[in-house]
């Protein structure tokens, strides 16, 4: 009985999942979000942030990112990458191959991810995540309290000539409104594959099906001028609206390794939950229902 309990709410929730990816002007998706915002409310977030004191233009509804610069120290950026050393990663797009760490990636891989189940064990990256001057700004772009909806880190590598699946711009369409933190946790130049945003496409009913596009059609409608390319060193963290057009940029060297924090006014609906046992009790319960148990 609870097992058809569970998969009648997972079904409900992927209806619910493909029905506003079936929502493509931005007006309307732009009502329902707000709807949505103030059913949930808003927080209070204070404490100690990894960011600046002085005030922070949130430009996440206008141009569509707002760049942070360097915010974490050699030491921290360590911290993390050590704890990563030992776990595994899997290919989303090659089920086939099994699990493997970041020293033999096979060649064929594009992205190595890490799991979330494990990345949530790591407290650092919690503590990113729920940082209170990151949670105030995802909070204004929301509408609403955050909910960390997902947590992604993984390796972009350099054994492969061709571009596939996020290497090509495209929209993210997880939720009626969410955003996207980016850290880089290795130096990144043009040649290692940064991340490339599109200005001032967010608001845009320009292109809204959802599919892989070429540089040509995105230049296009958008103008060349407005690709930027988010090249910088370790360290270096960028808030991103990613219902704007964006791509990761095939590396041509070396590895790119970059941590993803997600937050969005809903779960999302094709992803499967659970909680870890809390070790924070002072996080927002609201924010962090998905990944940990308080």
């Amino acid at each position: 009985m609870i097992k058809k309990i569970l998969h009648r709410i997972s079904s409900i929730s992927n209806v619910k999942f493909y029905y506003q990816r079936s929502i493509t002007n931005y007006n309307k998706r732009e009502k329902i979000a707000n709807r949505i915002a103030k059913k949930i409310g808003v927080s209070s977030f204070e404490g100690d942030s990894i960011l600046p004191n002085s005030k922070i233009e949130n430009t996440l509804s206008t141009k569509g990112y707002i760049n942070f610069g360097k915010v974490l120290s050699e030491s921290e950026i360590n911290n993390i990458t050590e704890q990563l050393v030992p776990l595994k990663c899997f290919d989303p797009f090659r089920p086939e191959l099994k699990d493997f760490t970041f020293s033999n990636i096979p060649n064929e891989v594009h992205v190595a991810n890490y799991k979330r189940a494990d990345l949530v064990q790591i407290p650092e990256i919690t503590k990113i995540a729920n940082d209170p001057k990151i949670l105030t700004l995802a909070q204004e772009f929301l509408g609403a309290t955050p909910t960390i909806s997902n947590v992604n880190c993984w390796w972009s590598t350099s054994t492969n000539d061709e571009a596939e699946q996020a290497q090509f711009f495209h929209r993210d369409v997880d939720d009626y409104r969410f955003c996207k933190v980016f850290i880089y946790l290795s130096d990144v130049e043009m040649e290692n594959g940064p991340h490339v945003f599109v200005e001032d496409s967010p608001a845009s009913n320009t292109l809204t099906a959802i599919r892989r596009y070429q540089d040509h059609e995105i230049e296009s409608a958008f103008g060349k001028y407005n690709i930027k390319y988010f090249t910088a060193p370790k360290g270096s963290m960028f808030m991103v609206n990613t219902y704007g057009f964006h791509k990761g940029l095939l590396p041509k060297k070396g590895k790119r390794l970059l941590l993803q924090i997600q937050y969005s006014l809903q779960p999302i609906g094709i992803e499967k939950y659970n909680p870890i046992n809390g070790y924070n009790n002072s996080y927002n319960k609201h924010t962090n229902r998905l990944i940990l148990k308080q």
